[in-house]
């Protein structure tokens, strides 16, 4: 996994043949509430799930939302698949940015893991 930079999709222009498609965006909402461990805590309304700022808009929600589960989160976190290198580099960072970059290490894993089963499958995502 590359390296984080705060504020930076970039790395989605590499999924753009997914990231394009709302149902994508769906699928990825139903792996983040799945490895959350709560259905439905992270909701977004369909017609909000198009365009170039739906990754934006799901950090912004993980922002707000991780700090209620301070205490579960490291159990979050190895559900989710997130290395300890990466938290290691947030140490010492001011609250608000730590939440926002965790949000988007979650976000960045999550999308990693559904491409990669859906290419290991052989399923299309639709």
């Amino acid at each position: 996994m590359n390296e984080l930079v705060p504020n930076d999709f970039t790395y989605l222009e590499q999924y753009s043949q997914y990231t394009s498609n709302p149902d994508f965006w769906k699928e990825v909402l139903s792996q983040l509430n799945k490895d959350l461990g709560v259905e439905d805590v992270v909701k977004v309304a369909a017609e909000m799930l198009k365009g170039d700022n739906v990754a934006e808009l799901l950090v912004k929600l993980l922002e707000k939302y991780l700090p209620e589960i301070t205490p579960q989160l490291s159990e979050v976190l190895y559900r989710i698949d997130i290395n300890e290198q990466q938290l290691a580099t947030l140490k010492g960072m001011p609250v608000d940015i730590y939440y926002r970059c965790l949000g988007e290490i979650i976000l960045k894993r999550v999308i990693q893991k559904l491409i990669t089963r859906k290419m290991y499958s052989g399923k299309k995502i639709e």
